[in-house]
């Protein structure tokens, strides 16, 4: 979950706390039936008060996401189909993302930090082992495209130098550092709001329609890097074109 940060905003904080619960929701992390974390738990998670966590569930409850149960708990009542997805491979003799033409990068925090569960597991850490986390602006021809986060096992991030982040893609800097090559890079596209902190940096209004991309770069099925990048709608666009083989 991204925290809610408190800032001036016209979106009410708990609707910004209703659409992280409900992401997790159609996103299957939290399925049908399952118990969400306590309002206390919510609430320090996102960094709002309680009362913020029980608007925002009290409106859940109303359009059919949770019931909440005296004593009990919140739990998930969600139904109907997850949100829907196709899956296609596409041989491709480079695994490159992104255009270098034009594109550069502004560095906001290069750290070492403790790994979210997802990525932990994703990245096949071992327990308590640190992660690096890369946050950057994506820029093209110098203006403020996408808000970027990205996170990478220790033991190469350890060797990426912060000079470097500036003007090459990730993927490509870690691919140097490797003895092997990214063999596949796993896409996943949908819809998201803009929070504050995205906002500020792409100089776009808070709940602002967003395209999100999440990248799993892997040798074989090793993942080695994924990014998460918030990608103004009003400047890209994402396309792909599927053409039948002819013999």
């Amino acid at each position: 979950m991204r925290l809610a940060r408190k800032s001036v905003s016209p979106l009410p904080l708990y609707f910004k706390v209703m659409m992280e619960v409900r992401e997790n929701i159609l996103s299957g992390q939290w399925s049908s039936g399952s118990q969400l974390p306590g309002e206390l738990g919510l609430a320090q998670q996102l960094g709002v008060s309680v009362i913020t966590v029980r608007q925002a569930l009290g409106q859940l409850e109303q359009d059919g996401y949770v019931r909440r149960e005296r004593a009990r708990g919140t739990f998930v009542s969600w139904n109907p189909p997850l949100r829907q997805s196709v899956s296609l491979e596409v041989p491709a003799d480079d695994v490159a993302t992104i255009n270098p033409d034009g594109t550069t990068f502004q560095l906001l925090s290069f750290d070492l930090v403790e790994s979210p569960m997802d990525i932990a597991q994703s990245l096949r850490l071992p327990p308590r082992e640190k992660v690096t986390r890369i946050i950057r602006i994506r820029l093209a021809q110098g203006q403020p495209l996408a808000y970027v986060i990205s996170y990478v096992p220790s033991r190469i991030g350890s060797r990426i130098q912060a000079k470097d982040l500036v003007g090459s893609p990730l993927n490509r800097i870690v691919e140097s550092l490797l003895p092997f090559k990214i063999t596949a890079v796993k896409h996943t596209v949908a819809a998201r709001l803009s929070d504050d902190e995205v906002s500020d940096h792409l100089g776009i209004p808070a709940g602002s329609p967003m395209l999100y991309i999440e990248r799993d770069y892997l040798h074989k099925k090793e993942m080695v890097l994924r990014s998460v990048g918030f990608y103004r709608t009003d400047l890209f666009t994402y396309e792909l074109t599927l053409k039948r083989r002819t013999r």
